[in-house]
């Protein structure tokens, strides 16, 4: 079994800044809706067009507060199973992967390179484990 320690770092820290992308998203979302809210009990202050970019802004921020919190969780999870060496780093490794690429169009485009750089390695690692295996 190889040493799987940079992609776990690299995982911890994409998670890391994934929790803080939560605890950035989070209030700014809630400053949003109470904004619209109050604004919307006086309906003279704002025309249609307020109101759908508010709700599209808000949309946006909750789309990104949605994967900001599944990529702390699967960022933590996958992390200590790749550091376990479960026999299921394969699928935790693509699971990355796809949060990685989902993040570099969203909210963290840091987070998200951490996240593909750490699942490429360790799928690379997984195909010379077993490449190293079979040919012995």
């Amino acid at each position: 079994m190889n040493n799987r320690k940079p992609e776990f770092v690299m995982t911890i820290i994409g998670a890391s800044l994934a929790a803080l992308g939560i605890l950035i998203t989070g209030p700014l979302l809630l400053l949003i809706l109470f904004a619209a809210t109050a604004s919307s009990m006086d309906q003279m202050m704002m025309s249609s067009d307020d109101i759908i970019g508010i709700t599209f802004g808000a949309g946006f921020i909750g789309l990104s507060l949605v994967l900001a919190i599944a990529a702390c969780v699967f960022g933590f999870i996958a992390a200590f199973k790749m550091k376990n060496g479960t026999p299921a780093i394969k699928g935790w490794s693509i699971a990355l992967i796809v949060i990685g690429a989902l993040c570099i169009f969203s909210y963290g485009w840091i987070t998200g390179i951490l996240f593909l750089i750490s699942g490429i390695m360790s799928l690379v690692k997984v195909s010379n484990e077993k490449n190293h295996f079979e040919s012995f």
